[in-house]
């Protein structure tokens, strides 16, 4: 029996610089538990095959890029990927997710960096000499039907190849290192596939899917389902919307569906010019049991005499019967849904829809005249469920889809447990469990899902006063509504996308002192170094240092005597020793402390990778002032005396830090230039004089601020709004202001991912100004890879900052705040900075 054989370190990294959510991150080590325990501790031979099944909207193309990456970089390394797609829509959205530059790509976070092999350039020369190169990662992605069959249009597959010496599909079989990839599992299994794996003969086989068959629960070793993914605010939430009355006429439907997306448009506007987005339109999708009625609700929607004729020419019909011309425009049509320049608003769909079409602005889905049951189906709901800024909103309407049934709302109501009930409500995943005699095994853990999917009312009086405009992610909010009827969906609706505040453009006040921020261009250089990557942290590193460099060099004179022995009559042999007494020095070159300082400078600038910036000069200077302050009194003489073994020792520590600090991915050009934070702010807010401390809404612009930069400003969050109250009352606090994007863009990962902070403050303290950039988080986040990533991206920019000879006045420094360091700091900014990280 061997040892599991996961490398945790090479985990944390792949899951850190593809920006993996804790689910996919966590399946990803559970594919890896299961291969290792069907390999190295039960020691089988055969093939080991697994699924993964994640709930649409999750990223199961996540997974998929993290296990290639992992296995890319593992000891012994992977180089040969197949994934194969059950038709072509999978298959390009997966060539596009691995072609650089496009803008699905994920490509930019991978280090394996992994060549496209596909039906178009296999049989290429250049294709063949990447294939044969076993340095080269390599991702071939496939349909099923072109590598299971050898006539149609697998016939290219399966022929011989001059360059290769035999054909792909025998060349893939060929390799003793081929892993692959069944995306959208439950499409194809079958006989053929099934002979397809056996003559391929790969290491792992891995099927990725959200509705496994029930004949392959043996296979399934990670589950996250839909309930789990609602729960935890990784997709919509779905709202299902039915009439009170008895009206079920398809332009009843249609007028109920355009009304609530009309309605979205304004609040998504809104909602993308308050945050400087690029905008995003809504779609509504359209069930239809047949191509009939398909065209018959195009009809209604394209006349003239529908809802004033606002939808005509703003439809797109998509089914099986389109052929030629029409069939490829409408899919370019389709695929371009997501353009801000595309006028699709509504979409009917016949049965082509069910996978593989992955847009994040359908927030309508209007099922008709088919039972809500079926509607609520992973694969039809999943066309809504993703999240077009990638997280919850705070805006629950923002943050739901809409489905609309054709059956009343007191029916909904009273099937609301066995709608529940169709949602799986528990999720499983591998961990390790330590054995009695110390070994490590792989067992199943199961979770239960215990929020309901789609809540209701006890009584239509409830639903009505049910509406809530409050974050569901804040302490005390109201989840969303998730079975109501119409008219109460309509007045919700209106009261997200009222018109009544006006658009209001605020400046920074006249009078107030202004704040200057330092903007630092960032660049993507990981081959580099840079002393900033060294976290202030770890600084107690050079302070263990300078005390032990005072303590083990010594004054006393090394002496060695040259010894001689007579070996024989004619020969002697000459030799050294050290001579046992000791003796003093009395002569210690007198060498000023400033320049040993400079000497010890020189030095650590001369660290192997370290560029000659002022960055870069500012940080060794903060580094060897942390040493001289350790060494005390005895800073000067014992320089004077061993600075050359001192100078060495300290190069050889700041090396030592910086390879532990290797996992920083983002170095930072030298070039920082001050900014006056002087942008104008648009907001269609309500206004209120003054911010009462346990008043938060997140839809009104506070005014009454003593030391704020803008006259009025607005939060995302109750913990965010009571810092700022905090702030804004702290005496030492000379300036503050509500940080909006790209103010401080901070870079955070090797592929440029940037986040903004949400306050920035200068205070005075013991006379001298020092800025804050602040942020808070939910306790429950606090912890997470993600917010521990953008900390230390944070910490290098003050570093970086701080270094920077064009920074003099101000010094800067970072505070992350978990709403319970809020809450316990009862309203002081000196308690809050006590507590934050």
């Amino acid at each position: 029996m061997g040892d599991l054989n996961v490398d945790r370190e090479l985990l944390d990294e792949v899951a850190e610089r593809l920006d993996l959510r804790q689910t996919n991150r966590r399946a990803v080590e559970t594919v890896l538990l299961r291969t290792s325990l069907h390999y190295d501790l039960d020691g089988n031979d055969s093939v080991f095959e697994c699924i993964v099944d994640a709930a649409t909207g999750v990223g199961k193309t996540y997974v998929l890029a993290g296990l290639i990456e992992y296995l890319a970089l593992a000891d012994p390394p992977a180089r040969n990927f197949l994934v194969m797609a059950p038709g072509r829509t999978i298959r390009n959205k997966t060539i596009r997710n691995f072609t650089p530059g496009d803008k699905k790509s994920l490509t930019p976070g991978m280090r394996s960096v992994p060549f496209l092999v596909t039906a178009d350039n296999f049989d290429s020369p250049a294709t063949r000499a990447v294939m044969e190169d076993p340095t080269r990662t390599k991702v071939y992605v496939f349909t099923v039907q072109a590598l299971t069959s050898a006539t149609g249009e697998g016939r290219a597959t399966h022929e011989f190849q001059e360059g290769l010496g035999t054909s792909f599909y025998e060349w893939l079989a060929r390799q003793d290192d081929l892993v692959i990839f069944a995306d959208e599992h439950h499409c194809y299994r079958g006989p053929a596939f099934s002979r397809t794996i056996r003559e391929l003969n790969p290491e792992l086989v891995v099927g990725l899917t959200a509705t496994p068959e029930r004949a392959d629960e043996k296979l399934v070793v990670y589950r996250y389902p839909l309930a789990a993914a609602i729960a935890d605010q990784l997709v919509k939430t779905p709202v299902v919307v039915g009439r009170r009355d008895d009206r079920n006429d398809a332009e009843t439907k249609l007028l109920d569906g355009v009304s609530l997306l009309r309605k979205k448009e304004r609040v998504l506007s809104r909602y993308c010019e308050e945050n400087g987005l690029d905008p995003v339109n809504p779609v509504m999708l359209v069930v239809a049991r047949n191509i009939e009625e398909a065209h018959e609700f195009r009809d209604v929607l394209d006349s003239a005499d529908f809802d004033g004729g606002a939808w005509v020419n703003r439809t797109l019909l998509v089914h099986s019967r389109l052929t030629g011309d029409a069939k490829e425009q409408a899919l370019a049509d389709l695929d371009a849904v997501e353009d801000p320049d595309s006028p699709v608003r509504v979409i009917i769909n016949v049965g082509m829809l069910k996978e593989g079409w992955d847009v994040k602005n359908v927030y309508v889905v209007a099922s008709m005249r088919a039972s809500v049951s079926e509607v609520l189906t992973e694969q039809t709901l999943g066309r809504g469920l993703r999240l077009p800024f990638g997280s919850y909103t705070g805006i629950e309407f923002l943050d739901t889809l809409e489905v609309l049934a054709h059956e009343r709302y007191e029916a909904l109501l009273e099937k609301r447990n066995v709608l529940n009930q169709s949602f799986v409500d528990y999720y499983t995943y591998a961990e390790t469990r330590t054995r009695p005699d110390g070994t490590l095994t792989v067992t199943t853990k199961v979770e239960e899902v215990t929020a309901d999917v789609l809540p209701g009312f006890d009584s239509p009086l409830a639903a009505q006063s049910g509406r809530t405009t409050a974050s569901p992610s804040s302490p005390g909010a109201a989840q969303p509504t998730s079975i109501v009827d119409s008219d109460t969906r309509q007045a919700q609706a209106d009261d997200e996308a009222q018109d009544e505040a006006q658009l209001r453009e605020y400046l920074p006040l006249v009078g107030r002192e202004p704040i200057l921020i330092p903007k630092v261009k960032s660049v993507p250089v990981p081959a580099h170094v840079s002393l900033n990557d060294i976290d202030t942290d770890e600084y107690t590193r050079f302070d263990r240092l300078g005390k032990a460099l005072t303590t083990e060099l010594s004054t006393d004179l090394r002496r060695t005597k040259i010894v001689a022995k007579r070996v024989s009559d004619r020969a002697v042999k000459v030799g050294v020793e050290a001579a046992t007494d000791e003796i003093s020095a009395t002569f210690v070159m007198d060498v000023p402390l400033e320049a040993s300082r400079q000497m010890l400078l020189e030095h650590v600038m001369a660290v192997k990778g370290v560029a000659q910036r002022p960055a870069e000069i500012g940080a060794a200077q903060r580094i060897v002032a942390r040493v001289i302050d350790a060494m005390g009194e005895d800073a000067a003489p014992s320089l004077s005396a061993f600075g050359e073994r001192c100078a060495q020792r300290l190069q050889a520590e700041v090396s030592l830090a910086l390879r532990d600090a290797s996992n920083a991915q983002v170095s930072y050009e030298d070039k920082v230039e001050l900014v006056p934070l002087e942008k104008v702010r648009a907001a269609r807010k309500r206004q209120l004089d003054g911010h009462p401390d346990g008043g938060f809404d997140r839809n009104v612009a506070f005014n009454g601020w003593e030391r704020n930069l803008y006259s009025n400003a607005w939060f995302d969050t109750k913990p965010e709004y009571r810092a700022a109250n905090a702030i804004d009352e702290a005496k030492s606090v000379i300036v503050w202001a509500r940080l909006h994007r790209n103010d401080i863009p901070i870079t955070w990962t090797a592929d440029g991912r940037q986040y903004n902070p949400d306050l920035v403050v200068i205070e005075e303290i013991d006379g001298r100004p020092h800025g804050w950039l602040v942020e808070t988080k939910a306790d429950k986040d606090i912890t997470t890879e993600e917010v521990l990533g953008k900390r230390r991206g944070a910490r290098r920019w003050t570093n970086v900052v701080n270094s920077s000879p064009e920074v003099r006045d101000v010094e800067w420094h970072y505070l992350l705040l978990a709403e319970r360091d809020v809450s316990d700091a009862q309203g002081s900014w000196d308690q809050m900075k006590g507590f934050g990280r």
